[in-house]
């Protein structure tokens, strides 16, 4: 089964990556390493111009074994973004507004101790 993503406006994906990298520096800080995967879609045919298209970047969380142990992007909530939490191991997703982002951190800071220790 292949993953689909919508595709976002090219302003929107970098504000996003934007968000992201600045949580994924935040991580580095408590020695958590992080990746932000941006995708741009392009379609090339001779004599045919498509535009590119944006997915919403993500960001991966690795523990110390280098496997995704949760991933983070944004959505757009009712009044603000915000960053949605996966842990790898299950279906649950947490959301923390991005005015609220040291939460985040926290939690994935304090995800990630876990992590250490199951490794």
């Amino acid at each position: 089964m292949a993953a689909t993503y919508e595709s976002t406006e090219q302003a929107t994906a970098a504000y996003y990556g934007a968000l992201l990298g600045g949580l994924s520096d935040a991580l580095k800080r408590h020695d958590i390493v992080g990746r932000v995967v941006r995708v741009i879609r392009l379609r090339l045919r001779f004599d045919e111009y498509y535009s590119p298209e944006y997915v919403p970047p993500v960001l991966e969380v690795r523990g110390p074994d280098r496997q995704v142990r949760a991933t983070v992007t944004v959505v757009q909530g009712v009044s603000e973004p915000a960053y949605s939490v996966r842990p790898a191991d299950g279906e649950r997703y947490y959301l923390f507004p991005v005015s609220e982002g040291a939460v985040a951190l926290a939690f994935l800071v304090a995800r990630a101790k876990d992590w250490q220790l199951t490794s």
